[in-house]
C-alpha cells in the first residue's frame, strides 16, 4: 500500500522508508506515517515516530504510554458511518483522551492507529487501520475515522462495542522520563533528541543499551528485559524490588570468558 491517501497531513502510506535516510537527523515536519519502517546496513531497522514531553535519550528505551479510547457501546453514527460496507465509523472521544489528557483530538492525528469495530461479548469483531480522522475539540466529543478497508458488520449505536488505539509511534517518550512500570517499549531512540520532533527510533538488529553492570554476567543468561526506566536487565536479575522488568527487548550478543559483564551488545527483537 504506497499510494497516497486524501488526508490533512498529505502523508505518503509508504510504510517503508529510502534506506539512503540517515536516522540520526530529526525534524519538526512530519513526512512518514509514524511507524514508518527504515532498513539500514547491519541487519538493523527503525521506526518513524514523534517525540513527546521530556525528549528521547539514546541510552534508554523509547515508550508508549498512552490508553486506547474505548466506546462500550457505539454513539450515534455520522452520515453512512458504521453501515456495512462502510470505510468509516464514529466513536466517541472521551474528555480525557488523547495525547494531552484533555479530549482533543488533532484532524488526523491517528493515523495508522487501529480501532476494533465490535470486541464485546457475542460481538465479532472487525480490526481496521485508520487512514484519517476528524478533529475533536477540548473536552471530547464524535470523531469519525475513515478505515483502510470496509466494515463486515453493521454498528448498531447502543450495542456495538468499539475501542480505538492511537499510532504508538505517533507519541513517545523516554523510559529514564516516564520510568513507569505501565509502559511498553518500542524502539531504541537513534539520537538524544529534545521533545516535539519527528525521528527514528530502532526496533530490530544491534544496538547498544545501558544496563546496570550485570546484564548477561551469569553463564547461559542471554536474554535481556526493558525495566522501567528503559535500561536492560537479563533474566538472572529479576526481582520484584530493585530490578523489576516486564518487557522482552532481545537477546545479548556479546560474551566475556571471564563471566563478567560487556556492554551489553544487544540483539533488540521488537516489533514485527
Amino acid at each position: 500500500m504506497n499510494e497516497l491517501i486524501s488526508n490533512s497531513r498529505n502523508i505518503p502510506f509508504k510504510w517503508e522508508a529510502d534506506g539512503r535516510i540517515d536516522p540520526h537527523v530529526t525534524s519538526t515536519t512530519q513526512v512518514f506515517v509514524a511507524g514508518t519502517k527504515l532498513y539500514k546496513r547491519g541487519n538493523r531497522r527503525f521506526r518513524y515516530a514523534f517525540v513527546g514531553t521530556g525528549g528521547l535519550q539514546s541510552e534508554f528505551g523509547a515508550c508508549y504510554s498512552k490508553k486506547t479510547i474505548p466506546d462500550a457501546v457505539a454513539p450515534a453514527q455520522v452520515g453512512q458511518a458504521g453501515t456495512a460496507g462502510s470505510f468509516q465509523v464514529t466513536i466517541t472521544v472521551g474528555a480525557t483522551a488523547g495525547v494531552a489528557g484533555n479530549g482533543i483530538i488533532a484532524v488526523d492525528e491517528l493515523i495508522g492507529g487501529t480501532v476494533v469495530v465490535g470486541n464485546g461479548t457475542n460481538q465479532h469483531p472487525d480490526n481496521r487501520c485508520i487512514l484519517c480522522n476528524t478533529s475533536v475539540a477540548s473536552g471530547g466529543g464524535a470523531c469519525t475515522l475513515t478505515l483502510d478497508d470496509p466494515l463486515v458488520t453493521a454498528v448498531t449505536v447502543g450495542t456495538t462495542n468499539i475501542e480505538t488505539m492511537m499510532n504508538p509511534y505517533g507519541y513517545l517518550t523516554s523510559g529514564n522520563v516516564t520510568n513507569s512500570a505501565y509502559v511498553t517499549f518500542l524502539g531504541m531512540p537513534a539520537v538524544t533528541c529534545a521533545a516535539g520532533v519527528w525521528t527514528w527510533v530502532q526496533d530490530r538488529g544491534p544496538c547498544w543499551i545501558t544496563s546496570d553492570g550485570l546484564t548477561a554476567a551469569a553463564a547461559s543468561d542471554r536474554a535481556v528485559y526493558f525495566g522501567p526506566n528503559g535500561s536492560v536487565h537479563s533474566r538472572t536479575e529479576i526481582t520484584e524490588g530493585s530490578h523489576p522488568v516486564f518487557q522482552l527487548a532481545g537477546y545479548c550478543i556479546d560474551a566475556s570468558s571471564s563471566g563478567s559483564s560487556n556492554a551489553p551488545f544487544v540483539d533488540l527483537q521488537l516489533g514485527s
